[in-house]
């Protein structure tokens, strides 16, 4: 099976469990029993895992999440690896709306319109909606960023009854910890019901 890149997008005041969430699920999946058993007792992850996680920023700079935590970003634009799935968590409004009028991530987000997979989490999709990808499609958000996601693009046919909307190859995800239930959604997809399942056991989530 094809390792797939796993790029997240940072930026500063992001909801560090937005990001982290999906980081650890996507991270600590493995292609079986053996290997999960193998990868909670070692320091370092397999290198067989079916997953390449890692962190971006537009700058590549340390960005300052929402709680205050500093995080350094393993790649910029500039430098970043080929990527099949990416993800673009939220945070709290005022970030999302500065995020927005930044052009030059818009349009990185953009650049990337055919790969396998377009996830947003909480917020993340009101960043997605500024991209156009979202347009005439199915998409969530955190419960209460739904009204303002659906007045700001009303393209966006917006649900309110889901942790997790597929529409094409873009996946949105409702608030903050339902990034975990995107990430498990996105291992069910690509490597299968029962390393969705151990991955679940593996972290506690019911």
């Amino acid at each position: 099976m094809k390792k797939r890149k796993v790029g997240i997008l940072l930026f500063d005041y992001v909801d560090v469990l937005d990001f982290a969430g999906p980081a650890e699920v996507l991270s600590l999946t493995s292609n079986n029993k053996a290997e999960q058993t193998l990868n909670l007792y070692k320091k370092h992850l397999l290198p067989t895992r079916p997953f390449d996680v890692f962190t971006i920023s537009e700058t590549g700079m340390k960005v300052k999440t929402h709680s205050g935590i500093k995080v350094e970003p393993d790649f910029s634009f500039e430098d970043s690896p080929k990527l099949d799935i990416l993800i673009v968590p939220g945070g709290p409004l005022r970030a999302v709306q500065s995020i927005v009028k930044n052009q030059k991530i818009i349009d990185w987000i953009i650049k990337h319109n055919s790969i396998e997979y377009i996830c947003s989490v909480c917020t993340g999709a009101y960043i997605l909606g500024e991209t156009g990808l979202l347009d005439g499609k199915k998409a969530t958000t955190h419960h209460l960023a739904l009204k303002l996601l659906q007045e700001k693009y009303s393209e966006v046919q917006v649900l309110s009854d889901r942790k997790v909307v597929q529409d094409g190859n873009i996946i949105s995800s409702g608030g903050v910890s339902s990034g975990i239930n995107m990430a498990l959604y996105i291992v069910e997809k690509i490597v299968g019901e029962s390393a969705a399942e151990r991955t679940a056991k593996t972290i506690e989530f019911n």
